[in-house]
């Protein structure tokens, strides 16, 4: 058996998934937890006024797909969600130029928050497989030969 190191990105991201957890497990209840149950018409419309599409799509299936498919712990339920986005505010700048940008209170509340992980939970997985869509397998596979001029 041989031992690979982990490259840096790989690194990174366990780390961040563990501080994710250790945060998530240790994080109060969201303030306003009690007003009531969240709205995902409200958080769609949250999706679109923070620009959320621009990365994910218009219904999530860029990012958040992968996300939903690996049942992933970002978005396992309401509290992991809030902590996942209040790290952000630690970890990025206000203005990120390749990462998800922050979302401290201030710029979004919990109550909003709420209502956007009501929206996001409700994303259905219903995109084609890469095979199933003829042209687009033919891009990949024309993109993967050797340049021949």
């Amino acid at each position: 058996m041989t031992f690979e190191p982990m490259s840096f990105a790989r690194t990174r991201s366990l780390l961040a998934a563990g501080a994710l957890l250790l945060a998530w497990a240790s994080a109060p209840p969201a303030v306003g937890q009690d007003a009531g149950e969240p709205d995902p018409a409200v958080g769609k419309r949250l999706y679109y006024e923070h620009g959320c599409y621009a990365c994910h799509g218009f219904n999530g299936e860029t990012g958040v797909r992968d996300l939903v498919a690996t049942n992933s712990p970002i978005i396992a339920d309401e509290a992991a969600f809030i902590t996942y986005l209040r790290l952000r505010a630690d970890q990025a700048p206000v203005l990120p130029s390749t990462r998800m940008p922050n979302y401290p209170v201030e710029t979004l509340s919990d109550e909003d928050a709420r209502h956007l992980f009501a929206y996001v939970a409700s994303f259905e997985l219903d995109a084609p497989e890469i095979d199933d869509v003829p042209v687009l397998r033919q891009i990949l596979d024309s993109a993967s030969r050797p340049y021949a001029p």
